[in-house]
């Protein structure tokens, strides 16, 4: 008796703990379906994972608690990086997320980038975004970008475009396999390009540049 009780304290205690890692502010209704477990908000709302510093606004939203987020016309903010696409879903378990249609990213460093669709890893502080990839600041244009956002660190994959103000040069490049590496200084935000990875970033990042996405369309 005492061993049930136990185990049913414990389940309460691990489903309070789930429940509060995720702060809901529905628009409107808030629909819950009690045969698949779908939480469904048709005017949308604002969706804080605290786990995972990560907030989702968006027009339409819905969720099974621990398991995913889809959101539409969605934005997303995480460690001072902001994202936004026509489809979103978030596997929370994974710390991946998908976006999907009309992508838009900004942060301290890049501002005005748009793409086709992307990926993140939340665990790695790692973004892939691909497909008529194009930034205001710095100037540049990819087949592919990787951006480790935690560390200011860009790879931008064949074909590309980057305008280096520095020297005042448009650089650019046709092979996939040799990427243009960007670092960003934390202190000044002054951008360095080169074709010579250090050994550390290929090993961490080179493995994203070529990562293929997942290709099913997000509903």
């Amino acid at each position: 008796m005492r061993r049930a009780l136990s185990l049913a304290t414990l389940l309460l205690v691990l489903t309070a703990a789930q429940f509060a890692a995720l702060s809901i502010e529905p628009y409107g209704d808030s629909v819950y379906d009690l045969v698949t477990g779908v939480t469904t908000l048709p005017q949308g709302g604002v969706i804080r994972d605290n786990a995972h510093d990560l907030s989702i606004d968006a027009t339409y939203i819905e969720y099974v608690e621990g398991d995913y987020i889809s959101a539409r016309e969605a934005k997303m903010a995480t460690e001072k990086v902001r994202f936004a696409a026509e489809r979103m879903r978030y596997l929370p378990e994974r710390e991946e997320v998908r976006l999907e249609g009309g992508v838009r990213f900004d942060s301290d460093r890049i501002e005005g980038l748009t793409a086709e669709r992307g990926w993140i890893d939340l665990k790695a502080g790692v973004a892939v975004v691909e497909g008529s990839v194009r930034a205001v600041t710095p100037e540049l244009t990819a087949a592919r970008l990787v951006a480790d956002y935690r560390a200011g660190e860009v790879l931008l994959v064949a074909p590309y475009t980057y305008q280096d103000a520095q020297l005042g040069v448009t650089l650019r490049g046709q092979n996939p396999e040799k990427p243009l590496y960007l670092r960003f200084d934390t202190e000044t935000g002054e951008v360095r390009a080169s074709s010579q990875l250090p050994p550390e970033a290929a090993e961490r990042l080179l493995p994203y540049a070529k990562k293929a996405l997942p290709n099913e369309p997000l509903e």
